[in-house]
């Protein structure tokens, strides 16, 4: 096609306008994202060439770096619109490994725009003949002072009414530099606040560093297992702090602009206002997340509910920053975090179900703040600039900025501006929102407000498998960012997630032949093959939690490819599903109503349930290769219990401390298992008895992926691990807003 010209494309109902920039189907004209549109277009200029991935990425990013990840949502946003099935396509086909083809049948027409007819020149005299009576020369001198009078009116108009110009980013600074995991809190004008974590969810101290960079400093709390919830704005040196019931060490949670004062606690913990610099700690309500007003006497704060018991109610409270007082704004129905107060103390923000809502600190006008945005992607974390003219908010990995300056004449854009776009994922890392106790900030202005500071994160995993001989983890696949690794019976083929875009992939043991088996915004976690190798079980999440139902539920899809589907009716599901080896029963953990967990198997034959005796407080059941035992861990990981099916009967392993991902080896004989706290590491013990064998030390190993920790064994009972190959650095961005 020739170059500079513009085109509509039609295939069966659809048309798309490439000068309009409008997709239209059906008669109906479908909003359509801007880099959705371009990677359509391109596709369509090309319909039957394979197109690259690269050749994508250049033709809709140019030259900016992006992850593919973000090419594939754009191809999703596409089919979607489409009414296109991936695994059956009639308009765009996936070429495993390479790109996308255009399959549909397109007519291309060039778009005839009507150019504007020309200006004909008048005939005669221009301007306006002058005589030289003095009426007439008045007349003259009215004319013209309306013109110019109605000029200026015109162009007063137009000041007021102008659009200003959008606030961008202009450059950045990367202020640390060891690429550890951590989570970015606040700033007193001077330094910013952090946490350090030991593992994705795993808080280990707080710090601090300058705001130009520097070297990193610990900073000292007189409290048992603090973690840090925020700061307060003035200088009394106060500030809130919690006493680290549920979490065993610091975590920082906000910080006050100068802080002298910062707000430690967490969920199911109580909180308290403590002085940095020394004195008395004081007690405030249990809170999962706080933020102080602006002038520091007063602290909004959330409750949130039991994880354990479903039912959908949050609450936002108001209390004095001494612990008195204590008032409820609002019942929320859902949990409430990340708060914010507007600068002026009028009004506050905060998260709840990925959108952000807004409520007067008197309690009134509670509203969704840009409702319909980015509806299949999450919404979080905003935070005010200091004077009030931008709302700084995280979506989809990036910064937007919704501009909130008002005029006599002028009215806000509707929508965000993006301030960010490429590789790097700033704030919360992607798993972070599906694990509503860790609270991370978002975007953080500088006091000034000529900077933004952030946490930016290239998520990033390496497969691992250890080596005996060695006495090492190697990389594994070639090393690709995959989790959740799992080996169908036969052992000729895996399943596995990708990490972090959370698609199921199914391939050859050796990883060749990969074949894409879920799209999203669907996220996988937990393969498991069916025992005849045609299906694969696993866990999912729809990446709107703002949606009715449960966050994670069971799916299954044909190892041949399909469309993943419900695996159980809705309130009838299980968690973390294990086969029974003839592929007749499912065994897995499951909530009731009033909040006891229990162990309960499901004959699919029969589709009749039954709860296993005596198993209350226990999850992450895992059948036997021979179909005679149930292992599983209780709720709080310091148990390992085995259950004769034949005899009913339950024993327990003699093994000391917190048991994560369970694993069965090949013959039976052993339970491998690893500890992410205490003495970490990989660990098995003989089912028959005995003391747990350390196998490998985990103290200096870095965890990637959604579930935080994760272990698989290979045929040869080779444990399998995903080594963090990321990096969460702090960085800080210039805003131009003239």
């Amino acid at each position: 096609m020739m170059a500079g010209k513009s085109f509509v494309f039609r295939f069966d109902d659809v048309e798309v306008r490439e000068l309009e920039f409008s997709l239209t189907k059906a008669g109906k004209v479908l909003a359509i994202e801007p880099k959705a549109f371009r990677a359509l277009l391109f596709l369509l200029r090309n319909p039957q060439k394979v197109i690259s991935k690269e050749e994508l990425l250049q033709a809709v990013w140019g030259d900016i770096a992006v992850a593919d990840g973000s090419l594939t949502r754009c191809i999703w946003l596409v089919r979607s619109l489409l009414g296109d099935d991936i695994h059956n396509p009639r308009y765009i086909e996936t070429v495993a490994t390479v790109g996308y083809r255009f399959v549909g049948k397109v007519e291309v027409f060039e778009d005839a725009a009507t150019a504007p007819e020309a200006m004909k020149e008048p005939n005669g005299l221009s301007g306006v003949e002058m005589s030289v009576g003095n009426q007439k020369r008045l007349w003259s001198w009215v004319l013209a002072g309306g013109v110019a009078l109605a000029v200026c009116l015109a162009a007063t108009i137009w000041f007021l009414r102008r659009p200003l110009a959008p606030p961008r980013i202009t450059g950045y600074t990367q202020i640390t530099h060891d690429g550890h995991k951590k989570t970015l809190v606040g700033t007193d004008g001077t330094r910013l606040y952090f946490n350090q974590m030991s593992g994705p969810f795993l808080p280990e101290s707080i710090a601090q560093v300058g705001i130009s960079g520097g070297g990193i400093a610990q900073v000292p709390v007189a409290l048992q297992n603090p973690y840090l919830l925020d700061v307060s704005p003035d200088s009394s040196g106060e500030g809130i702090a919690g006493n680290g019931v549920s979490l065993p060490n610091p975590y920082l949670l906000d910080v006050s602009p100068d802080g002298s004062r910062f707000i430690l606690g967490g969920p199911n913990s109580s909180a308290w206002n403590v002085r940095i610099l020394g004195g008395s700690a004081r007690r405030l309500p249990d809170t999962v997340c706080a933020a102080f007003s602006p002038g520091g006497d007063s602290v909004a704060y959330g409750t949130m509910r039991d994880v354990n018991v479903p039912t959908p109610e949050g609450d936002l409270w108001l209390v004095r920053s001494d612990g008195a007082a204590v008032h409820k704004l609002a019942s929320i129905a859902g949990d409430v975090c990340y708060i914010a107060w507007s600068p002026d103390g009028a009004a506050i923000r905060f998260t709840m179900k990925d959108r952000i809502w807004e409520i007067s600190s008197s309690g009134s006008g509670l509203h969704e703040v840009i409702p319909g945005w980015h509806d299949l992607s999450g919404v979080c974390c905003g935070r005010w600039t200091p004077d009030g003219k931008f709302f700084l908010i995280l979506s989809e990995g990036q910064i937007w900025a919704l501009d909130e300056r008002h005029g006599l004449l002028r009215h806000p854009p509707a929508e965000p501006i993006q301030l960010t776009q490429g590789p790097i994922y700033w704030g919360p890392p992607p798993q972070a929102r599906y694990y509503h106790w860790v609270f991370w900030a978002g975007p953080i202005p500088s006091k000034d407000g000529r900077e933004i500071f952030a946490l930016g994160s290239i998520p990033r995993g390496e497969a691992s498998r250890w080596n005996s001989k060695t006495r090492q983890f190697q990389p594994f696949l070639g090393g690709i960012s995959a989790q959740g690794v799992v080996y169908s019976k036969d052992g000729k083929s895996i399943a596995y997630v990708s990490y972090p875009d959370g698609i199921l992939w199914k391939a050859n043991r050796d990883g060749t032949n990969p074949v894409q088996l879920s799209d999203p915004p669907l996220a996988a976690l937990l393969p498991r093959w069916s025992p005849d190798g045609r299906q694969i079980l696993f866990w999912g999440n729809v990446l709107l939690s703002h949606s009715p139902g449960p966050n994670w539920v069971n799916y299954i899809v044909s190892s041949d490819g399909g469309s993943p589907r419900r695996f159980l009716p809705e309130g009838e599901d299980f968690d973390a599903c294990t086969w029974s080896p003839d592929g007749h029963k499912i065994a897995g953990d499951s909530t009731s109503i009033d909040g006891k967990l229990s162990l309960r198997i499901l004959d699919l034959d029969t589709r009749q349930g039954t709860e296993v005796p005596g198993s209350d407080g226990l999850f992450l059941p895992r059948w036997s290769p021979d179909g005679r035992y149930l292992a599983a861990a209780n709720r709080d990981g310091d148990h390992l219990k085995i259950f004769d099916l034949k005899t009913q009967q339950w024993s327990e392993l003699p093994q000391k401390g917190f048991v994560d991902s369970p694993e069965w080896s090949a013959d039976g004989r052993f339970i491998y298992f690893r500890r992410t706290s205490g003495d970490r590491g990989l660990f098995r013990i003989n089912i028959q008895g005995g003391a747990a064998e350390k196998i490998a030390d985990l103290t200096d190993w870095r965890d990637a992926g959604w579930h935080g920790s994760y272990m698989g064994l290979d045929p040869a009972d080779a444990p399998l691990l995903l080594r963090d190959i990321g990096s969460e650095d702090i960085y800080a961005l210039t805003l131009d807003s003239k």
